[in-house]
C-alpha cells in the first residue's frame, strides 16, 4: 500500500498570551496576525492558551530560508552568530515565551 501524500498544515502551540505570541511572530517574520494565529505562505501557527512547552532547543520551529545570504541578513538582525553544519547553516532565537525558532539555509557546494 502506498502512503498518501502529506503536507504539514499548521502547528498548535501553547502560550500564556496567545494574541501577543501571534503578534510577535507576525511582526518579527512578516506574517499576518489573525487574533491568535500568525500566517503567511506555507505557514500557519495557532497559539492556544496554555503553558509553553519549554523544551528548546531540541523541540523548535524551523523556518527554511532560500540561501545563506538570507540567513546572514537574519543573523545580523538578531545579532546572532551563524552555526555552519555539514548540511545547513542556522541561527536560533527565542520568542517571548521561550520557544526556540531556528532559521536555516541549506549549504550549497560550488
Amino acid at each position: 500500500m502506498t502512503a498518501p501524500a502529506l503536507a504539514l498544515d499548521h502547528l498548535n502551540i501553547p502560550a500564556r498570551d496567545p494574541i501577543a505570541q501571534a503578534r510577535w511572530y507576525a511582526e518579527t517574520f512578516g506574517l499576518r496576525q489573525d487574533e491568535h494565529r500568525a500566517r503567511g505562505p506555507g505557514v500557519l501557527l495557532v497559539f492556544q492558551a496554555g503553558e509553553p512547552l519549554g523544551r528548546g532547543p531540541e523541540l523548535h520551529l524551523g523556518f527554511r530560508l532560500p540561501d545563506r545570504g538570507a540567513l546572514d541578513q537574519w543573523a545580523g538582525r538578531f545579532e546572532k552568530p551563524v552555526y555552519v553544519g555539514p548540511e545547513f547553516s542556522a541561527i536560533q532565537v527565542t520568542d517571548p515565551e521561550g520557544n526556540v525558532v531556528e532559521l536555516y539555509a541549506p549549504n550549497t557546494t560550488a
